[in-house]
């Protein structure tokens, strides 16, 4: 997306000429953005010393992210005759511009005309677009530019701040009464005439400004109405639908309000004391004739539309220096855009040899490895080696917690990487997902939520999605402390989770979904407690026995375990009731011999041998020892029917992810049939009626 700042300029004619190798270039390093020029030290210092000033007054008095992924480089042009071969295009020729940004995976650009009555101002609306596009990427154009605009008359003067200063051009115009009306203005985009056509665009920057300068600064009311309308569209509603539910159908007033905004005898702006302070440091170095023909060339290679004149800088830099690094990786680049793979190497080789330090062309070669030749081996060297050499590079890290991912490493230097990663690029969601996997992986809960809260918080939606699947990892890990035989563990992960079950995208499936959980837990722990009870008994410990089954009552509700419970404990209290008449010539199993044998099928988790086994004890037992059969074949009964279940509804899971929702909806409907009232019944409901709704739409 290349947005374009509103102050018009004369029209050129394309000019594809390189430069001249007279021409004096000289590269201006700053605190946090690179300067390349052919204006002059002076007017080069002047803005690179503005802008950081303008950085250090943001830093100071907003909370916005100002340290950019990748680095900002800024082209200072001395005039608009040396400016007009590098502007962005627009139907064929150089568009009426004085300054440009465009972000790219590499770097964010930011292009000037130094002759221009004001360059700081226009470096100022351009750095305001890099810093929306780390913060707020989905940003209407109206406002993207509004804003710009409303900082470009940024200045300090002694130890105050001034911000949304008047832009009298723009003024004049809303003085006038010509305005574009809303229900044009909010929908305009990229390709729209009144961002393209000279004097629309004058109309569009003009309006935009007023109105962010309103909604920002003329009514607490609107205010509110603003940070409701930059929520919706946040969210997916685009246009004068969030427009109309954010600020209502009477635009009209509206309108109106905007005009008499700028009719008051003195319009508001924002005075703010600041201690800000910055580094004025600036490292200055005139540029080799190479170095000069590649960053043009790369400042054209990097804008939206394609540049077939790119090819002719990178050639002449080789030409001049024909080892010269940057220019020779730039060359592999083209050659991989245009799939010429065996060049794409040569060039990336000759490369590595001229320069085998740099970080970038590193990253670049480990990116060719693994996209082209699918040797992540070597590209994980290549991007392991371009960290070391610069802990800080970005890209690197990005690319190593990427590739971790596609090949399914959860190693300590995995986790490291990605940590890395998520560290420089918070907004970032694919990193983000990718870390809390790897935390969920290690239990490392804590980690996860913390993780989500910070790096999610901007985002509701994404924010309970992860919740979700932070509480789906407890559910899972859960189930499998049941089949561990670890009841406490189970539940105090049920006990850890249930805090958070509103946090969830779908809090109620989470919740009753950890209801039946806890029920499973619940009759586990009951069952484990009646054996206990039943030993006891045995021991001639009634009152202790007594005391277990109480216990195991109050967790349970009515169920096969809570029978025999209350069974047990009426055989304590009324013993004469259940007097069994010992018969010397037959052996009543279960036998201390056969229990072992069962004991060694649950240990195996073989429930089904056990269930078989406990049918074919039940058929030659007699007496008390019935009912303790009863109670255990129907425990492995619904334990195997859960587990049935679970299996089921994981497929089915698994085919809605997958986007197979035909064959989701036929193990849901599958399961219906067998599933009686019950949470596993609704919540088998709820992901059925998902899997039509999204074929409904689909």
């Amino acid at each position: 997306l290349v947005i374009v700042l509103a102050v018009p300029t004369a029209a050129s004619s394309p000019n594809s000429a390189l430069p001249k190798q007279k021409d004096h270039w000289i590269e201006v390093r700053s605190a946090n953005f690179v300067f390349f020029s052919d204006a002059g030290i002076a007017a080069t210092k002047q803005v690179a010393v503005d802008l950081e000033e303008l950085r250090a007054v943001l830093a100071e008095l907003s909370s916005a992210d100002l340290d950019a992924p990748v680095p900002t480089f800024i082209y200072v042009f001395r005039n608009d005759r040396s400016f007009a071969p590098f502007k962005p295009l627009n139907r064929g020729d150089p568009a009426s511009i004085s300054g440009s940004f465009w972000g790219q995976n590499s770097g964010n650009y930011i292009a000037i005309n130094a002759d221009s009555p004001d360059a700081s101002a226009v470096v100022f609306h351009e750095y305001v677009h890099d810093v929306t596009a780390i913060n707020m990427r989905w940003l209407p154009l109206w406002f993207s530019e509004g804003i710009a605009e409303f900082y470009q008359t940024f200045e300090v003067v002694d130890d105050t701040a001034y911000i949304g200063l008047p832009i009298r051009s723009h003024m004049q115009r809303i003085g006038v009464g010509t305005l574009v009306p809303f229900s044009t203005l909010i929908p305009v985009d990229t390709d729209s005439l009144y961002y393209n056509e000279t004097g629309l665009k004058r109309a569009f920057y003009a309006q935009s400004w007023a109105l962010t300068h309103y909604l920002l600064l003329g009514s607490a009311e609107r205010r509110q109405q603003l940070d409701r309308y930059l929520l919706l569209v946040k969210n997916g509603v685009v246009g004068m639908d969030a427009f109309t539910d954010a600020f209502g159908n009477d635009i009209a007033s509206l309108e109106l309000e905007v005009v008499n905004h700028f009719r008051r005898p003195r319009v508001r702006f924002i005075k703010e004391k600041t201690e800000a302070d910055f580094d004025k440091r600036l490292t200055i170095r005139q540029m080799p004739f190479a170095d000069v023909l590649y960053r043009l060339g790369d400042l054209l290679a990097n804008q939206t539309l394609p540049r077939p004149e790119v090819d002719e800088f990178f050639q002449a830099a080789l030409e001049v220096e024909p080892e010269h690094s940057q220019s020779l990786m730039a060359v592999a680049l083209r050659a991989e855009e245009q799939e010429d793979w065996v060049k794409a190497s040569e060039f990336y080789q000759r490369a590595l040899r001229a320069r085998p330090k740099d970080p970038d062309l590193l990253f670049r070669w480990g990116e060719y490895l693994s996209l082209h030749r699918n040797d992540m081996e070597q590209a994980l060297a290549a991007f392991r080696k371009s960290t070391e050499l610069d802990p800080a590079f970005t890209p690197g890290w990005r690319a190593l917690a990427t590739i971790y991912a596609t090949v399914g490493a959860r190693s300590p230097e995995a986790l490291l990487a990605t940590e890395n990663a998520q560290r420089l690029l918070p907004a970032d969601r694919e990193i983000t997902e990718i870390l809390l996997r790897l935390y969920l992986y290690r239990d490392d809960r804590e980690s996860a939520a913390i993780l989500v809260e910070e790096s999610l918080s901007n985002n509701p939606a994404s924010l309970a999605q992860a919740w979700t699947a932070i509480l789906s990892n407890d559910l899972q890990l859960t189930r499998e402390y049941l089949l561990q035989d670890r009841l406490e563990a189970a539940k105090a992960r049920i006990l850890l989770a249930e805090p958070d079950i509103d946090r969830s995208s779908r809090p109620e499936f989470i919740r009753n979904s950890f209801v039946t959980t806890r029920q499973i837990v619940a009759e586990h722990s009951g069952a484990r407690l009646y054996d206990q009870a039943t030993a006891l008994l045995d021991e001639g410990r009634p009152e202790a026995a007594r005391n277990l089954l109480e216990q195991a009552l109050s967790e349970l509700d009515d169920s096969a375990v809570a029978r025999s419970c209350r069974h047990l404990i009426d055989v304590i209290d009324h013993p004469e009731k259940y007097e069994v008449v010992e018969t010397p010539t037959i052996e009543l199993s279960p036998t201390t011999a056969e229990i072992a044998r069962l004991n060694q099928f649950l240990a195996s988790r073989d429930l089904e041998a056990a269930h078989s086994y406990l049918l074919e004890l039940r058929e030659r037992s007699a007496g008390v020892q019935v009912q303790w059969l009863e109670n255990k074949i129907g425990e492995i009964e619904k334990t195997l029917q859960h587990n049935r279940y679970v299996d089921g509804y994981n497929s089915a899971v698994d085919c809605y992810n997958d986007g197979d929702y035909q064959g989701a909806i036929k193990i849901l409907e599958a399961l219906l049939t067998v599933l009686g009232p019950g949470y596993h019944a609704d919540s088998t409901r709820a992901l059925l009626a998902d899997s039509r709704a999204v074929l409904g739409e689909n």
